[in-house]
């Protein structure tokens, strides 16, 4: 099987040099395919909407997850095995390897509690609506609800809305949210320029 491997140009050429690998070097390729497989599973997995993660059963501070450790053995094994190939020795081929891996595997730790802050900190709760500004998106008649566009936070936010207006308030008119009547329904009144 690995000669005829061996006869496809570039596949054969990885075929030969891992045949070739032993010791340390060996394990370090192993180390690499492994995390640099696992990597790729993690990934497809997250492409087709499955997410696991080691996270989950340790405290939640993603400082241990699956994507970190697939990091940690990938780059340990290619930075080793690089480090090898250069005629390093073994403390410093291996000690390059940990140290790359475990640079990878604290930067994978800070993007996942970055991004898990910046899940957290864009929640806008419907209590943070009173007092804010906007105007009407769909026509509120009286004794109906409509729809109103404000912005919280720069951000622009859409909710149902009633008034106590008589005329009720049409679509374009400048509003401000009085209070929240139950749920994400909210009581507006109109504003005078």
């Amino acid at each position: 099987m690995s000669t005829i491997l061996a006869d496809i140009g570039f596949w054969g050429g990885v075929v030969k040099y891992a045949t070739s690998l032993t010791g340390l070097p060996f394990v370090y390729g192993i180390c690499a395919l492994v995390g640099g497989g696992l990597f790729l599973i993690i990934m497809a997995l997250m492409f087709i909407g499955i997410e696991f993660d080691l996270d989950a059963l340790t405290d939640g501070s993603g400082h241990v997850s699956l994507h970190g450790i697939s990091g940690f053995f990938t780059l340990f094994g290619l930075v080793g095995l690089y480090l090898d190939s250069q005629g390093f020795g073994v403390l410093v081929s291996s000690m390059g390897g940990i140290g790359a891996g475990g640079v990878m595997f604290l930067a994978v730790s800070r993007i996942i509690m970055a991004m898990r802050n910046l899940e957290s900190s864009g929640n806008i709760t419907v209590d943070q609506t009173v007092g804010a500004k906007g105007s009407v998106y769909a026509e509120i008649l009286p004794g109906e609800s409509g729809a109103v566009t404000i912005f919280i936070d720069e951000r622009e936010r859409r909710y149902d809305a009633v008034t106590d207006e008589p005329a009720g308030l049409k679509t374009g008119d400048l509003i401000e949210v009085k209070e929240v009547i139950s749920g994400s329904l909210l009581k507006v009144t109109k504003l005078t320029t």
